[in-house]
């Protein structure tokens, strides 16, 4: 992931602050910023707020999980300004952390945000979207370990992200995706009623 300097200074906050989160990690921020930075440029976003909204995206999810999208953008904000972001972009990238989650904030209004949210469901699907929504949800909850309700669980999350890009480049790349995790599915219940 090539960075600019003030770039680099945002992911080192990031880094820290998320050390210890075991689903919005650092390594996920880092795909998620990989992704920005492969679909940005097609889109014609704007890659300075679009790259900085995309480092901080989830920097509130220590402070509060559930909202996580809302409670973020104060140390956000706080992060971009001791780095020396350009005061005039930092609502911009601010609106990428706010509308990236699907499951509230507000809808993205910009290029960049669009780019966000749809780079954020790409991690949330295909195999690393297997294995993140496993430790989400056993995390917080919302799934209750029982391998017989993992079909079901799975479901869920594809209901959320299917048909729900905003880019066609993101379709594209998500569409393998979702069938890989569709084909998964399949298996895990035929592997439940014994079958081969």
């Amino acid at each position: 992931m090539e960075l600019t300097k003030i770039q680099e200074k945002i992911w080192d906050q990031v880094k820290i602050e998320l050390a210890d989160e075991p689903v919005a990690s650092p390594d996920h921020v880092e795909r998620m910023t990989a992704w920005c930075q492969l679909l940005g440029p097609k889109m014609g976003a704007d890659m300075e707020v679009l790259l900085a909204g995309a480092l901080l995206h989830d920097v509130g999810v220590v402070i509060n999980r559930k909202n996580h999208y809302t409670v973020g953008r104060t140390r956000a904000e706080e992060i971009l300004k001791e780095v020396g972001f350009p005061e005039e972009k930092i609502e911009a990238a601010l609106h990428v952390l706010e509308a990236h989650s699907r499951y509230g904030g507000p809808d993205p209004q910009t290029t960049e945000a669009k780019v966000g949210q749809d780079a954020d469901a790409l991690e949330y699907i295909g195999a690393i979207g297997i294995l993140r929504a496993l430790i989400r949800g056993l995390n917080d909850g919302s799934f209750n370990g029982r391998i017989s309700d993992f079909p079901e669980f799975l479901q869920s999350i594809l209901a959320k992200v299917e048909d729900t890009f905003h880019t066609k480049e993101a379709e594209a790349i998500g569409r393998s995706r979702l069938e890989y995790m569709k084909i998964f599915i399949e298996r895990i219940e035929k592997e439940l009623k014994s079958e081969e």
